[in-house]
C-alpha cells in the first residue's frame, strides 16, 4: 500500500471541498452538502487504501470538473424561473435576428471580419436565452445543458477572437509568416465553435421532445450542425496546415477552399438565426401545450 498521503489530510481535503461547494446555489447546498461530503470523505478513504497520492489526486481531478459543470447548471436552472416571460423571449428572437443579420454582414463586406463575428456572437446569446426559455422549462436536463454548452462555446470564441486580434495571433500577417503561432488560436476557436453546436443541437433535441416552438422545430437542431460543421472546417482547413507550419492560403493549398466553405456556412448561419429570431418573436406569447417535462 502506498503510505502517502496520509489520513489526517482527509480533513484539510473536505475543507476545501466545503469552500468550494460555495460554487452551487444556497438551497442546493442546503439539501445535499452534507451527503456530498460524506461521499467525497468515502471517496477518498477508498482511492487512498486502493491507489495512494495518484489515486486521490485523480479523484480530485474528476471532482474539480464535475463541480464547474454542475455547478454552473445548477446556477442557471435555479434563475431559470425568471426567464420564462414573453418579453425574454421575445427580445432574445430580435437579439437572434440581428446576429443573423452580422453573421450574412460579413459574407457580403468581409472587411467587417472580426468585428461582425463578435457583434454576431453575443447577439447570438440573446437568441439562447429565449429558445431555452421557449422551451418554459420543458427541456429538462437535455435543454439544460444544451443551454449551458451554448453559453460557454459563445464566450469561448469571443475570448478567443478578442485574444486573436489584440495580441496578433490570428492576423493575416502572424499567419503567414509565423503559421505555428496562430495555429493554437484557431484550434480553440474550432473547439468553441464545436461546443457551441452542440449545445443548440441538444437544445434542438430538447424542443423536439418538449414540442416547442410550434413551428420550425428543427431549426436549432439545424443551427446546432451548422455550427458544428464550421467548427470542424475551421479544424481541418486552417488548424492543421498551421499546426504544419504552412500557411493555409498558400495557391492550391486547402484553407482557400475551406474560406470558402466558412464564408457559404456563415451565410446559412445569417439566414438560420435570423429564422430562429423571428420564430422566437412570433411566438414569444403562444401557450405551451405538450406533454410533461422531459428528463435528460
Amino acid at each position: 500500500m502506498n503510505s502517502i498521503p496520509s489520513a489526517n489530510s482527509f480533513p484539510v481535503s473536505l475543507r476545501i471541498y466545503r469552500a468550494l461547494l460555495v460554487a452551487y446555489p444556497k438551497k442546493f447546498r442546503e439539501h445535499y452538502e452534507t451527503h456530498m461530503v460524506q461521499v467525497l470523505r468515502d471517496s477518498l478513504r477508498y482511492e487512498y487504501h486502493r491507489h495512494g497520492l495518484s489515486g486521490v489526486i485523480d479523484l480530485w481531478l474528476h471532482i474539480f470538473a464535475d463541480l464547474l459543470v454542475t455547478a454552473l447548471m445548477e446556477r442557471i436552472s435555479e434563475r431559470s424561473q425568471y426567464m420564462f416571460s414573453p418579453k425574454v423571449i421575445l427580445w432574445g428572437g430580435v437579439a437572434s435576428a440581428f446576429g443573423g443579420f452580422f453573421w450574412l454582414m460579413t459574407v457580403i463586406a468581409p472587411s467587417s471580419g472580426g468585428p461582425g463575428i463578435e457583434l454576431a456572437l453575443i447577439l447570438g446569446m440573446g437568441g439562447l436565452v429565449g429558445l431555452y426559455s421557449r422551451q418554459a422549462g420543458q427541456g429538462g436536463r437535455l435543454g439544460l445543458a444544451g443551454f449551458a454548452l451554448g453559453i460557454i462555446g459563445t464566450v469561448l470564441a469571443l475570448a478567443t477572437l478578442w485574444w486573436g486580434f489584440t495580441s496578433g495571433r490570428l492576423s493575416s500577417s502572424t499567419i503567414s509568416s509565423e503559421p505555428v503561432v496562430a495555429a493554437s488560436g484557431i484550434l480553440i476557436l474550432s473547439l468553441a465553435f464545436l461546443t457551441l453546436g452542440i449545445g443548440l443541437a441538444l437544445l434542438g433535441v430538447a424542443s423536439l421532445r418538449a414540442k416547442t416552438p410550434h413551428r420550425w422545430r428543427g431549426l436549432p437542431l439545424g443551427l446546432g450542425l451548422l455550427s458544428a460543421i464550421l467548427g470542424i472546417t475551421f479544424w481541418l482547413a486552417f488548424y492543421v496546415p498551421l499546426s504544419q507550419g504552412r500557411n493555409p492560403f498558400d495557391p492550391w493549398s486547402l484553407g482557400n477552399y475551406g474560406l470558402v466553405a466558412v464564408f457559404f456556412l456563415f451565410a446559412l448561419l445569417g439566414l438560420g438565426w435570423i429564422g430562429l429570431g423571428t420564430m422566437l418573436a412570433t411566438e414569444a406569447n403562444s401557450d405551451i401545450t405538450q406533454s410533461p417535462p422531459a428528463s435528460a
